[in-house]
């Protein structure tokens, strides 16, 4: 089953991917799940990370999409590869020196969109110490937080924006957060989370009514994506002119 704060992370990820109108698509740093159960048949999905079972939490990759084994420093595919590109919490995860290498290769693969979520900033990584400090014992992302440290909002902007059009947005309050992880890993709260996140799986996968109530459920539990925000998700229309 898929968990309550995968689904948090992902709808807004989704929204701006199905401002497209289909096409190939690079679930880059996916995990076991990645964004495929929610995408519909007008997307081809390559699913790539260094491995797929979550720091031992699964048995490898589920999702409905090609798998492929590889490294975001040097991505195995040719300039302008996918229609889309999203990497969803997957820079915090790159030793420092290599995150602007990470995100010169994502766009370099990237046709149209490229989106770039993740924690950025001290106010999140902040939020992640009072975590660790509060828990028995962190689990592995947890622990590979602390030692790479996050990505400033400005890096990832220099980065990205001579590459097109940039818009940074805020995702999920630094106290949502802290709440929605310390619920997950308790026991009670897990099998609780798991059971909520059931119907809203099934409504992001839908349409109309359904779908805006299940998108306007996770904002809510993101906190209404209040300052200071623990996400920032960066998207590049490339090729385009910025507004700025």
């Amino acid at each position: 089953m898929t968990a309550l704060d995968h689904l948090v992370r992902v709808e807004p990820v989704l929204r701006l991917v199905e401002d497209l109108d289909g096409g190939t698509l690079l679930d880059a740093g996916s995990g076991s799940v990645g964004l495929s159960p929610w995408l519909g048949e007008r997307w081809s999905v390559t699913a790539v990370d260094t491995h797929f079972d979550d720091y031992g939490a699964s048995r490898g990759y589920s999702g409905a999409a090609r798998a492929v084994v590889a490294d975001v420093r040097e991505l195995p595919f040719a300039d302008r590869s996918f229609d889309a590109v999203v990497a969803l919490d997957l820079l915090e995860h790159v030793p420092p020196a290599d995150r602007d290498v990470a995100l010169e290769e994502l766009c370099r693969v990237t046709r149209r969109r490229l989106v770039v979520g993740g924690p950025a900033g001290p106010e999140a990584l902040a939020a992640d110490r009072r975590l660790h400090e509060r828990l028995r014992r962190s689990p592995g992302w947890l622990a590979e937080h602390l030692e790479l440290g996050f990505p400033a909002r400005e890096q990832i902007a220099s980065v990205l924006e001579p590459h097109g059009a940039l818009r940074l947005v805020g995702h999920e309050s630094v106290t949502s957060h802290v709440r929605l992880v310390r619920v997950e890993l308790n026991p009670i709260g897990f099998v609780l989370g798991r059971l909520v996140a059931i119907p809203l799986s099934r409504a992001l996968r839908g349409s109309g009514r359904p779908r805006g109530w299940a998108a306007h459920a996770l904002w809510r539990m993101r906190g209404s994506d209040r300052p200071p925000v623990y996400r920032t998700i960066a998207v590049v229309d490339v090729g385009a002119e910025s507004a700025r």
